[in-house]
C-alpha cells in the first residue's frame, strides 16, 4: 500500500513537471483585461477670462456598459539589447582646434583702429607676380537677392511689391546671356510664387535653369533663420519645411548654405546643416574685430566643429565674408568707395546712389580697361585674406533684381568686364558668373580640406562697429518670443500624435490627409517666424502683428489636430450633442487674441454635470510624473486616477490681479500628481463631491495674506486663512508637503532655498533696470543694447501685497511689485512636492507690463549667490547643447550679454545654480555668483539698423523660469580649462523638457459608467532621448534618385553631467543606453527603417532591426518607408 502511494505521488509529480516544462517552452501567457475607450458626451464648458459658463442642463442618457475586450500581454519576449561599443563617439575623444572662439576673445584686444579705406581692417597689399598662367586668380561673381519674409513690410506685401517680379524676371533674364547664374535662399517666397502666380511656362523655365545649374537654391530653408533665439527643434522644422517643398515640387536637394543676414551665428546651426546633407556654408555678420583676427591669419574659411566633437565628425566647411556688409560696396574688395561704382543698379537715374559721391559708369569699349583694372585690384586685395586663388564676389543686396533694367544693367556691364579680363592674358585672371556650388567646387579642387583650420565655438555677440553690440534683440518683443515656444510645443505634439494615429491605422486616409494639412499649416507659420526679423523682434509693428496673428492661427490648427488625433487613437469614443464635426475635446489653453496671455478652462461641476474627464497627452519619449493644476468652479471635488481610484488632491484659491492682487470669484486651483507614459494618452476624472460626506482625499490650502489688512476675504470656510494686520517685517517660508523650502524676504523676493536634507543656499533675487545712451546714432533700439551705465535697482512700492497658498503638492507665494510710472510685476514663486524629481527647484513666474508712459527702460531679473564661478558661466546653444562663456571686463557691458534660448548655469566645486526659461531672452553673468536675465525693453528711439522705429508695442507678458540648486557629487574629475562645452544634469534636463513640452490637457464629459479610455503603445522610455520630430507624410530620394514616401523621425541623445545633482532622479527618469528600438516606441515595420538626412530628403542604408544607435550629443534621423507594399 505504501509502495502504491509512493508510485502515485511519483507519477503525479512527473505530470506536473511535464506541464510546467510545456508551459515554459510554448511561452504561454495569461490574457488580462484591457480597457476599451468610452463613449463620451460633448464638452460645453469654456472659461472666459474670469467668468464661468455653467453647463447646459439636459437629461442624463442611460448607457449599457459594453463587454470589455481582452488582449494578450507579453506575446513578444522582451528585446535583448546588445551591448554596444561607444568608445568611437566624438564626445569621448579629444582633439585640438586651431581656433577656439573663447580663447580668441581672451587673447585679442578689442581695439578699433582706423584701417583706412577698410575702416575695420588694414591697408591690404599684394604682389603683381602672385599669379601666372598656371596659377590664375579665379573669380566667381555670385548674383543674389536677399528677400526677408517680413521686416519693413509683411511677407505677403513684400511678395506683391517686389519678390513676385524678381521671379518673373529671373526666368526671362537668365536665358538672355551665356553663363548667367543666380542663387536663391528663401523657399517660403518660392512656394508662394509657385502656388499663386507662376505660369506653367515659368515653372518649366525655372526647373530648366535649376537643372542646368544656372540657378542654385542655397540652404533651402523656409526662411534664413535667426540663430540666437530660435530653438534647434524649430530650426530643424523650418529646414525640413523648405527641403520637403523642394523635393516635392522640384526634386531638388540643396548642397550649400547661405546665411548672410542673421545677427551672429550659433555653433549649433552648422551641425544641423551638416545633418541635412549640406557640404559648405557662407556667413557674414561676425564681430568686426573677430573678422579682422581671422583675416590676419587667413582663417576666414575653416572647418566649423562642435565644441564637444573630438574627432571632426561634425565639421562643416564655412566661408566668412570679410567686410562690413553683404551689399555690393562691401563685397568686391576692401574699398567701398570703389566697389559701389560697380553696383550697376546705382547707375544715375535708378533712384539709388553711392554715399561716397562716385556713381557707377556704364561699361563701354572706351572705359572697359580702366574699369576692369579698378575692380580687379579690389578682387586681388580681397584674395589676400584667403588661402586659395579662388575668390567669391557676391553681387546683390536686399530685394535686388526686382526690375528688368537692373538685370540688364548688372549682367550686361559685368559681361563686358568678364570678357575683357578673360582675354587679357597678362592679368592671369579668369572671371565668370557662378553659384556657391561653382565656387566651392573650384576651391576644394585647388586646396585640400585638410589644409584649412578647424574652428570651434560660436559668433555671439555680434558688433558691426565700436560699442554697437546687437544684444538687444535677444529680448525685444518677449511676448512673441514666448508665443514662439508655445507654438513649437504645439506643433511638435501635433505632428507626433497625428503620426501615431497614422502609423497605428487609427485614422482613414482622408482624415490622415486632413490632419497632415492642418499640421503643415501650423509648421509653416512656425517656420516663417524663425526668420531673422521674426523671432528676433526686429520688424515693424504691423509686421510683428502679422506674425503674431499667423502664430495664433497655427496654435489653433495644432490644437485642433491634437484633439482629433487623440479621439481616433482612443478608438473614437462617442460624443453626444457634438457641435462641430471634428471637435471632440477641449484643449485647456485658450488663446483668444494674438497679444494676450491665454486663459484656462474652468471646470464647472453641478448635480446635472457632476464629473469631467481630463485627457493628458505626453509628447516626450519618457514617462513623466508631475503635479498638474486645473481650474474648477467649486472646492467640493475629488480626483480619480486612470483606474478609477480616488487620489489625493489639493484645492487652492486662485490669486489674480494686475496692479493689485485678489482672489478670483468662484474659481479654484485643483492640483494633483499625474503619471503619463511615453507618447501616451491617459485620463483622470474630476468629480463633484457631496460636501456632506467625509472628505478623505482632497486637501485645502493654508492661506496667508500680508500687507493687505484692508482686504475683505470671502473664501469658503475649509480654507485656513491668516491675515495679520501688521506689516510684514520678517522673512517668510513656503513649502509644499515634503518639498524643498523657499525663504522669501519681506518684499516677497527669493532669499534662499532649503533642500529636503536641510542645506540652505542663499540666493538674493532682485529686479534691476537699464536706461539708454542718447547720443547721436548711439542708443538702444530693437537690435542694439547700449545702456547708459550699470543697472540700477527697480524700486517697487513698499510693503507689497503678498499671498501665500500652501498644500501637500503645491505652495505658491504671490507678490505685487508695482512701481508707478515704471512697471507692474506680479511675481509667483512655487515649489512642488514631486518625489519623482527630488531636487531643490523653484518655479518663478513673472507677469509684467512696462508702463506705456516710460520712454526708455529695460527690465531684468537678477540672482546673486555665493557660488565662486569667477568669470565662467554656461549658456545653451539653441536648446541643443551648453557652451562655456566668460565675462570680460575689456569689452562693454552690453557685449557680455548672450542669448538664453533655454538654459544657463554657474558652478563651483561644491554647487551649481541652473536657470531654465520658457522664453528666449538675453542674459549675462556680470559678477561671480550672479545670473541676470532680461525681461522686457521699451525704447523710444530707432537704433539706425533699418527698422526705423523704436520698441513701443509692449504688452502684458508672462515668463516662467525654473531655478535649480544642485550639490556636487564628489569625487568628480575636474574639468579641463580647454573644455568648451558643458552639460545639464539629468534633473535639470528633465525639468527643461517638462517646461518646453508641457502635458497637453484636454477636457470632455462622459457618463461615469463608461470605461476610461487610454492609449499607451510605447514601451520605450529614456530620459536622455529627445524625440525632435515625427512627420507623418514626407518624400525622400534614395541613392539611385528614386523617390519614396513615408514617415520621418529625428532623435537626439543628450550628454548629461553626473558631477552635480540628485542621483535619486535616475530611479524615476533612467537614461537609456544609446539604443532606441523604434518598434518599442511607435508602430513601425522593423524592415522599413532607413538612415536619413535631417530633413528626410535623402535616404541611406537600412537600420538593422530598426534599432537606432546614438552617441551622446548625436542627432540622427530615420526614414520609415511606406512605399513598399507588403503582403
Amino acid at each position: 500500500m505504501r509502495i502504491r502511494r509512493l508510485s502515485a505521488f511519483f507519477w503525479a509529480t512527473c505530470i506536473i513537471a511535464f506541464l510546467f516544462i510545456l508551459y515554459v517552452v510554448t511561452d504561454l501567457s495569461f490574457k488580462l483585461p484591457s480597457i476599451k475607450p468610452a463613449l463620451v458626451e460633448p464638452d460645453d464648458i469654456v472659461e472666459q477670462s474670469q467668468e464661468v459658463h455653467p453647463p447646459l442642463r439636459r437629461p442624463k442618457p442611460v448607457f449599457k456598459e459594453k463587454q470589455r475586450e481582452f488582449k494578450v500581454v507579453g506575446d513578444e519576449p522582451p528585446r535583448m539589447h546588445k551591448k554596444i561599443n561607444m568608445s568611437y563617439c566624438p564626445i569621448l575623444k579629444t582633439s585640438k582646434t586651431d581656433v577656439q572662439m573663447l580663447s580668441m576673445y581672451d587673447r585679442i584686444m578689442f581695439d578699433d583702429i582706423d584701417g583706412g579705406v577698410w575702416k575695420q581692417g588694414w591697408n591690404i597689399e599684394y604682389k603683381e607676380n602672385q599669379w601666372s598662367s598656371k596659377n590664375k586668380l579665379k573669380v566667381f561673381i555670385v548674383p543674389h537677392s536677399h528677400n526677408d519674409p517680413g521686416w519693413i513690410k509683411t511677407f505677403e506685401n513684400y511678395y506683391k511689391a517686389q519678390t513676385k517680379a524678381i521671379f518673373a524676371n529671373m526666368v526671362e533674364k537668365l536665358k538672355e546671356g551665356v553663363g548667367r547664374k543666380f542663387i536663391w535662399a528663401e523657399v517660403s517666397y518660392l512656394a508662394l510664387w509657385w502656388s499663386t502666380d507662376a505660369t506653367n511656362k515659368e515653372k518649366e523655365a525655372f526647373k530648366s535653369l535649376l537643372n542646368s545649374g544656372q540657378i542654385e537654391i542655397v540652404t533651402g530653408g523656409w526662411v534664413m533663420n535667426d540663430e540666437a533665439s530660435s530653438h534647434w527643434l524649430s530650426i530643424a522644422q523650418q529646414l525640413t519645411t523648405g527641403h520637403q517643398w523642394l523635393i516635392d515640387n522640384l526634386g531638388y536637394l540643396p548642397k550649400n548654405g547661405w546665411a548672410i543676414d542673421p545677427f551672429g551665428y550659433s555653433s549649433g546651426q552648422p551641425y544641423l546643416l551638416k545633418l541635412t546633407g549640406l557640404e559648405n556654408s557662407v556667413i557674414q555678420r561676425v564681430h568686426y574685430r573677430v573678422k579682422k583676427e581671422l583675416a590676419l591669419h587667413r582663417q576666414l574659411e575653416f572647418k566649423w566643429r562642435q565644441v564637444w566633437d573630438g574627432v571632426g565628425k561634425t565639421d562643416m566647411f564655412t566661408h566668412v565674408m570679410p567686410f562690413y556688409s553683404y551689399d555690393v560696396p562691401h563685397s568686391c574688395g576692401p574699398d567701398p568707395k570703389i566697389c559701389c561704382q560697380f553696383d550697376f543698379k546705382r547707375l544715375p537715374g535708378n533712384g539709388i546712389t553711392c554715399p561716397w559721391g562716385l556713381p557707377p559708369r556704364k561699361i563701354i569699349l572706351k572705359n572697359v580697361n580702366e574699369r576692369a583694372s579698378m575692380i580687379l585690384d579690389q578682387w586681388r586685395k580681397k584674395a589676400q585674406l584667403y588661402r586659395s586663388n579662388v575668390l567669391m564676389f557676391p553681387l546683390g543686396d536686399d530685394f535686388r533684381y526686382d526690375r528688368a533694367n537692373e538685370w540688364d544693367n548688372q549682367y550686361q556691364n559685368y559681361e563686358m568686364i568678364i570678357d575683357y579680363i578673360n582675354n587679357k592674358n597678362e592679368w592671369n585672371t579668369v572671371v565668370e558668373f557662378g553659384t556657391l556650388q561653382d565656387y566651392f567646387k573650384a576651391l576644394h579642387e585647388e586646396v585640400k580640406l585638410s589644409d584649412f583650420p578647424v574652428l570651434s565655438g560660436d559668433f555671439f555677440t555680434y558688433a558691426d562697429r565700436n560699442q554697437h553690440y546687437w544684444s538687444g534683440y535677444y529680448t525685444s518683443r518677449p511676448f512673441y518670443k514666448n508665443m514662439d515656444r508655445v507654438l513649437l510645443a504645439y506643433v511638435r505634439a501635433a505632428e507626433i500624435i497625428t503620426s501615431q494615429a497614422c502609423s497605428s491605422h487609427s485614422v482613414n486616409h482622408i482624415t490622415a490627409l486632413q490632419l497632415r494639412d492642418r499640421v503643415e499649416q501650423a509648421r509653416r507659420m512656425l517656420a516663417l517666424f524663425q526668420h531673422h526679423d521674426g523671432v528676433t523682434g526686429t520688424s515693424r509693428d504691423e509686421v510683428r502683428e502679422d506674425y503674431a496673428k499667423k502664430m495664433l492661427q497655427a496654435i489653433k490648427h495644432s490644437q485642433s489636430a491634437i484633439q482629433q488625433a487623440a479621439y481616433h487613437l482612443l478608438k473614437q469614443p462617442f460624443i453626444q450633442d457634438q457641435v462641430q464635426d471634428d471637435v471632440y475635446f477641449d484643449v485647456d489653453d485658450i488663446w483668444r487674441r494674438h497679444d494676450e496671455i491665454p486663459s484656462r478652462i474652468t471646470i464647472a461641476l453641478d448635480v446635472m454635470s457632476p464629473s469631467r474627464r481630463l485627457l493628458m497627452y505626453n509628447a516626450l519619449p519618457f514617462k513623466r510624473t508631475q503635479v498638474v493644476t486645473v481650474f474648477v468652479s467649486t472646492p467640493h471635488v475629488e480626483v480619480y486616477d486612470p483606474e478609477g481610484n480616488p487620489i489625493m488632491a489639493q484645492i487652492s484659491p486662485v490669486v489674480a490681479g494686475e496692479k493689485r492682487l485678489g482672489f478670483a470669484a468662484n474659481k479654484f486651483h485643483l492640483s494633483f500628481p499625474v503619471t503619463v507614459n511615453s507618447l501616451a494618452v491617459t485620463v483622470y476624472t474630476v468629480t463633484l463631491r457631496d460636501n456632506m460626506s467625509i472628505n478623505k482625499y482632497t486637501s485645502y490650502s493654508h492661506v496667508r495674506i500680508y500687507n493687505a489688512d484692508y482686504w475683505s476675504v470671502d473664501l469658503p470656510k475649509m480654507f485656513a486663512v491668516e491675515q495679520p494686520t501688521a506689516r510684514l517685517s520678517d522673512d517668510v517660508t513656503v513649502q509644499a508637503g515634503k518639498s524643498c523650502r523657499l525663504i522669501a524676504t519681506q518684499n516677497g523676493l527669493l532669499k534662499a532655498i532649503v533642500s529636503t536634507d536641510g542645506k540652505t543656499t542663499p540666493i538674493h533675487m532682485d529686479y534691476v533696470q537699464y536706461g539708454t545712451q542718447k547720443g547721436p546714432d548711439n542708443n538702444s533700439g530693437a537690435y542694439l543694447f547700449i545702456p547708459d551705465g550699470p543697472a540700477t535697482a527697480y524700486k517697487a512700492d513698499a510693503f507689497p501685497e503678498i499671498v501665500i497658498t500652501e498644500g501637500p503638492f503645491k505652495a505658491t507665494l504671490y507678490s505685487g511689485l508695482i512701481s508707478p510710472n515704471k512697471a507692474e510685476i506680479v511675481l509667483a514663486m512655487s515649489v512642488y512636492y514631486n518625489p519623482s524629481l527630488p531636487q531643490s527647484e523653484v518655479e518663478i513666474s513673472n507677469t509684467f507690463l512696462i508702463d506705456p508712459s516710460v520712454d526708455d527702460l529695460e527690465l531684468a531679473m537678477r540672482f546673486s549667490t555665493v557660488i565662486k564661478n569667477g568669470d565662467v558661466f554656461y549658456t545653451d546653444i539653441n536648446g541643443m547643447q551648453m557652451i562655456k562663456r566668460r565675462h570680460f571686463e575689456k569689452i562693454p557691458l552690453q557685449a557680455n550679454f548672450y542669448p538664453l534660448p533655454a538654459a544657463a548655469y554657474i558652478e563651483d566645486e561644491s554647487s551649481r545654480l541652473t536657470l531654465l526659461t520658457s522664453t528666449p531672452l538675453g542674459m549675462a553673468a556680470l559678477q561671480s555668483g550672479q545670473i541676470e536675465v532680461m525681461q522686457d525693453r521699451r525704447l523710444s528711439r530707432d537704433d539706425n539698423r533699418g527698422v526705423s522705429q523704436g520698441v513701443l508695442d509692449n504688452v502684458r507678458t508672462r515668463h516662467t523660469f525654473k531655478l535649480i540648486v544642485e550639490q556636487a557629487n564628489n569625487p568628480c574629475a575636474p574639468k579641463s580649462p580647454e573644455q568648451g562645452s558643458g552639460q545639464l544634469t539629468l534633473g535639470a534636463h528633465v525639468s527643461q523638457q517638462l517646461l518646453l513640452q508641457p502635458i497637453i490637457t484636454m477636457h470632455y464629459t462622459a457618463n461615469e459608467n463608461y470605461p476610461r479610455p487610454a492609449y499607451s503603445r510605447s514601451i520605450f522610455s529614456a530620459a536622455d532621448v529627445v524625440l525632435a520630430s515625427y512627420h507623418s507624410h514626407i518624400t525622400a530620394k534614395n541613392k539611385d534618385g528614386l523617390s519614396s514616401v513615408g514617415m520621418g523621425m529625428t532623435l537626439q541623445r543628450v550628454h548629461l553631467d553626473a558631477c552635480y545633482g540628485e542621483r535619486a532622479v535616475a530611479q524615476f527618469y533612467p537614461p537609456g543606453d544609446g539604443q532606441i528600438p523604434l518598434t518599442d516606441l511607435v508602430d513601425v515595420p522593423p524592415d522599413s527603417v532607413f538612415e536619413s538626412s535631417l530633413t528626410f530628403v535623402a535616404i541611406g542604408n537600412p537600420v538593422p532591426d530598426s534599432v537606432v544607435t546614438l552617441c551622446p550629443m548625436e542627432i540622427r534621423s530615420v526614414f520609415i518607408n511606406q512605399t513598399i507594399k507588403r503582403n
